[in-house]
């Protein structure tokens, strides 16, 4: 079997997005019509570049990387395949991911960045600090850090994730790593309700924009409701 270079891009794809449907990839431009995505995974599965996974909760197959890609993966991504959960929920929000990610493109984005990418630890005022951001989307405007919500998360530690991100803009790390000097933080979640009760607990003043949106907003369903 002959592996393309569209088939590396996928297979690099599948492994950062940690999963994705047959109709994403069809949305992120991978093949062009339903029969020929159909044919190749089926090549792909066969001789395990792919595995399928069948789940009772979405209507299509998922696929995540198999045994057979790890050497077309490199040394950065490979890692993150190890032990990784397959829990419907983390299912579920790594899906929600790529919607937004396919929205956001439809909608101007000039590139996009995983959550691997983004990782930052960084110390101020005394304290140790994480930002980790679901994803990045570089926006006409400027980038657009993401946080793709469930309802799973306490208010009251999401406000504890806003303030990571004021310490994040304040101590530099944020223009040392995305190289702009101001940042959006886009919540997209569940319902309008929890739009309006995520929006609340954003500090006043703060150092970067912040917006909380219901999924439809950008046209996306989130993926299933099961738990």
């Amino acid at each position: 079997m002959r592996i393309t270079e569209r088939d590396v891009h996928l297979l690099r794809d599948m492994a950062l997005s940690h999963v994705l449907s047959r109709d994403q990839m069809l949305s992120l431009g991978y093949f062009g019509s339903l029969t020929r995505v159909n044919t190749r995974l089926r090549e792909l599965e066969r001789e395990r570049f792919v595995r399928r996974l069948e789940t009772p909760f979405f209507a299509q197959s998922l696929y995540v990387v198999g045994k057979s890609a790890e050497s077309l993966l490199g040394e950065r991504i490979l890692p993150l395949t190890v032990r990784r959960a397959e829990s419907p929920r983390f299912l579920q929000h790594a899906l929600c991911i790529t919607n937004v990610r396919i929205a956001l493109l439809t909608r101007g984005a000039r590139s996009w960045k995983f959550e691997q990418q983004l990782r930052a630890t960084f110390d101020f005022q005394g304290k140790r600090y994480e930002a980790r951001p679901d994803g990045l989307a570089v926006m006409p405007s400027g980038p657009v850090l993401i946080e793709a919500d469930l309802g799973h998360v306490a208010p009251a530690k999401f406000r504890d994730k806003l303030k990571g991100y004021e310490a994040y803009a304040l101590s530099g790390e944020a223009r040392r790593q995305l190289g702009a000097p101001h940042f959006k933080v886009l919540a997209i979640t569940t319902g309008k309700l929890r739009a309006a009760r995520l929006t609340r607990q954003c500090p006043a003043n703060t150092h970067f924009d912040f917006a909380c949106i219901h999924a439809s907003d950008i046209g996306i369903s989130f993926a299933g409701s099961w738990s």
